[in-house]
């Protein structure tokens, strides 16, 4: 329906990522005069429950490492073993983003020439350090395509990639159960239940502001589909965040 190109788009019309990149770095030019910065960027998928580092350079007897997902002290979810790349530059952000959409699965369905089938995860970090006070103050832009729900009897898909529909229709079950429970302010919220929502706990819940976009299908056809996907999004937009600055001294940053 769209999101992959949503998010990412071609060269004559940017999607959000490369949007996002731009702007990102026309900020830290304009603020450059007081602050030192630090940007890097992994890239993650998803695909059948198993977490790969799109990064990742294969090597002859190169094994790639295992990824564990973990949590600091201020609730910011790390991936420990993953690729991260420092960039100086939207151009060498996107050459990044690049790197890593060679080498993610999609396959063609009834529904769908290109059909993602996977979550793509795109994580950049942000360090600044005030040049006076020494002040580190640190910010994480988790940009997500994930991939569309199936109906199997629709999409007609068999053998490997009726698993990966599966798959993802289990991780999206995950997303929506996390997202029910913060809507209504539960006291447990299951975001171990599933290595989506463990990956995404930090841009969901806690010191976050959420953006989602819902790409439906015009065709009549498709309707049930798009009602369960604006259903899933009104319930997205009632969780309510308290977001606060994440500062440290340079020295405490530093022992982090």
């Amino acid at each position: 329906a769209g999101k992959t190109h949503t998010m990412y788009g071609t060269d004559a019309m940017p999607g959000l990522v490369p949007r996002a990149a731009e702007e990102l770095f026309t900020v830290l030019r304009r603020y450059a005069h007081e602050c030192e910065s630090r940007v890097v960027c992994s890239m993650f998928e998803l695909y059948r429950d198993d977490l790969v580092d799109l990064l990742f350079t294969k090597a002859k007897g190169k094994v790639a490492p295992v990824l564990d997902i973990k949590k600091d002290p201020r609730g910011t979810v790390k991936v420990d073993n993953a690729v991260e790349i420092e960039v100086g530059s939207p151009e060498d952000l996107q050459k990044a983003i690049l790197m890593g959409m060679e080498r993610r699965h999609v396959a063609a369905t009834k529904m769908n020439a290109d059909s993602s089938r996977s979550h793509l995860i795109f994580i950049v970090t942000i360090e600044c350090t005030n040049k006076k006070s020494k002040q580190v103050s640190s910010g994480k832009l988790t940009l997500c395509d994930l991939a569309g729900s199936e109906r199997l009897k629709k999409s007609e898909v068999t053998g490997d990639q009726m698993k990966e529909a599966q798959s993802i229709n289990k991780s999206l079950t995950a997303l929506g159960d996390v997202i029910e429970a913060l809507t209504k302010g539960q006291k447990h919220v299951p975001y171990r239940n599933h290595r989506l929502t463990q990956l995404l706990s930090d841009s969901l819940g806690g010191n976050a502001k959420t953006l989602m976009f819902v790409n439906c299908s015009p065709a009549s056809g498709n309707l049930d589909e798009t009602s369960a996907a604006l259903a899933y999004a009104v319930r997205a937009k009632n969780i309510v965040n308290k977001v606060e600055k994440n500062s440290d001294s340079q020295e405490v940053a530093r022992l982090k």
